[in-house]
């Protein structure tokens, strides 16, 4: 496991679900936290319980970013960024059928292309510039950015840009002197999982066991790769693009 001691790390959607069980391993492990967050009240009362530091930040907005870039070069500069803010196309306790294409409200397009493929790019262009050689960047895709996923076709069409994009930037972060791969999960039992496809034969992995996967892949010698993960008991697996033999 890499040594996260005194290492300034950033977490996006850091105040619940996966962003904040990462955050509470990397606070165990010595890290230097900047939590990122839409919901201040929640991202603050973590911040204070893990002993790190809040910026509300919305992902969709460059600005926020710039901000969160300042924030990041006031502690040090950084060393892990853990990119994992995302939602689906329709709030949790909407019926399924209005994640469906063809019942698209362009609203809820919008701030959910924000969220999921802006605040990735966006991440990356004020962060990676400043992140210190030896560091690692891992983004959350999901499962749904390297297989179809029919309950919600725009969210899959939404990680399957993300997966494309850490895929495509190996090289450039190789340069750089840092590590980005995606963590591809199955279900998680986090807010966002529409509410009907909670039912008693419904599996999901808690939070936790995936932050592990996700510390584990800020020490991985593997570059650009989609590391698809689906349960508990499994671990993580490099789901290759067609042509990478590497």
């Amino acid at each position: 496991m890499a040594d996260f001691n005194n290492q300034v790390c950033a977490v996006t959607g850091a105040a619940s679900g996966l962003g904040a069980a990462v955050a509470a391993q990397l606070s165990r492990a010595g890290a230097k936290l900047l939590l990122l967050d839409i919901d201040a009240s929640a991202g603050e009362q973590l911040a204070a319980e893990l002993g790190g530091e809040f910026m509300r930040c919305d992902v969709s907005q460059p600005e926020d970013w710039a901000l969160a870039a300042e924030r990041c070069s006031g502690m040090g500069g950084l060393k892990y960024l853990h990119l994992n803010a995302g939602i689906q196309i329709a709030p949790p306790n909407a019926p399924l059928q209005e994640y469906q294409f063809q019942h698209m409200q362009l609203d809820r397009y919008r701030k959910m292309m924000g969220v999921n493929v802006d605040g990735v790019v966006f991440g990356l262009q004020a962060l990676l510039p400043q992140m210190h050689s030896g560091g690692a960047v891992v983004v959350t895709s999901s499962l749904a950015g390297v297989t179809p996923y029919e309950v919600d076709p725009l969210y899959a069409m939404s990680k399957h840009a993300v997966s494309g994009l850490v895929r495509s930037l190996a090289g450039h972060c190789r340069e750089l002197g840092v590590t980005i791969n995606a963590i591809c999960p199955g279900g998680i039992d986090t807010a966002i999982i529409p509410e009907a496809q909670r039912t008693d034969k419904a599996v999901f992995m808690t939070p936790e066991h995936v932050a592990e996967e996700v510390l584990a892949l800020m020490d991985a010698e593997e570059n650009g790769k989609t590391w698809a993960k689906v349960a508990t008991a499994k671990p993580a697996w490099i789901i290759r693009a067609p042509g990478d033999k590497g």
